[in-house]
Formats: C-alpha cells, sequence, structure tokens
C-alpha cells in the first residue's frame, strides 16, 4: 500500500480585477491600489470598455503568482478589521468555490482612503487560487483559509 504524499497548502495566484469609471481619476486609483496591496503597477493591465449609456469604463486585471500572492493574501488578511474577519471566518463557505479558490470582494472607494474593507459595492475583485492538487475536498480549503486568517491576526 503506497501511502499518499502530504501536500502544504499555499497561495499559489492572486488574480485582481476592477473597474474604473470615467469620473474617476485612473492613474490615482490605479496607484493607490498597487500600494495598499503591495502589487507592481506593471503588473495591471487595462482594457477600455463602453457603458451601456455610452460611458467610458476602463477594466484594471492584474494576475500575481508564487510569493508576490502570498503578499497580497498576506497584505488583506492582516489589515482586515475584526468585524470583516469574523464575518470572512463565519462565511468561507460562501467565499470559497468547488475548486477551494477563495473570492473576495475589497471596497475601493476605502482602499483609496487606505483601508482594506470587504463590499459587494464598487469592489475589488480579488481570487485567491491554491497550489493545485492539494485537495479535492471543498472543506479542506475552508479549514486551511481558517488557519490563515487565525495566523494573519
Amino acid at each position: 500500500m503506497q501511502k499518499e504524499k502530504f501536500r502544504s497548502f499555499e497561495i499559489a495566484a492572486a488574480e485582481i480585477v476592477f473597474l474604473v469609471h470615467a469620473t474617476e481619476d485612473k492613474d490615482r486609483v490605479l496607484n493607490l491600489v498597487s500600494s495598499i496591496l503591495i502589487v507592481d503597477r506593471n503588473e495591471f493591465e487595462s482594457a477600455n470598455l463602453l457603458g451601456h449609456w455610452g460611458n467610458h469604463i476602463d477594466i484594471i486585471k492584474a494576475r500575481v503568482e508564487g510569493k508576490p500572492a502570498r503578499d497580497v493574501t498576506t497584505t488583506i488578511l492582516t489589515s482586515l478589521d475584526t468585524y470583516d474577519r469574523k464575518k470572512l471566518l463565519y462565511s468561507l463557505d460562501n467565499y470559497t468555490d468547488e475548486k477551494g479558490n477563495l473570492h473576495l470582494r475589497l471596497d475601493k472607494q476605502k482602499i483609496c482612503e487606505g483601508k482594506i474593507e470587504l463590499s459587494d459595492i464598487d469592489s475589488i475583485k480579488i481570487k485567491f487560487k491554491p497550489k493545485l492538487f492539494f485537495s479535492r475536498i471543498k472543506q479542506d480549503y475552508i479549514r486551511e483559509y481558517r488557519r490563515l486568517l487565525d495566523s494573519n491576526e
């Protein structure tokens, strides 16, 4: 009988996506998001979209892997206030998909004020992707995210 190898849990990648509307200063928002989340500004790509009413919208995306992804994770988890931390801890099942990816939405306006808060309105979407083949069971990922939250208090 062959023993299954232990696979350690770690974040392999972080995908960041947000919108910048025509009424916002794109460079200012991008610089603030980059500095608060500690992601090199050059990692972000931008595409122009046209809104329903003809308004200009920029979609900004970045994907970081390895240590930069783990740094984004640590930055966010250590910056959450008690309320957001508890909200996340008690409802990790809602934030984790079947592949073990953790989906967070951060308040873009609060980021521009230098704060990191969870929000579903005008948000910065972040998808944390764990290292492949850690597990096939969603609850294993939730347990590890809970451990990460506890260790980053």
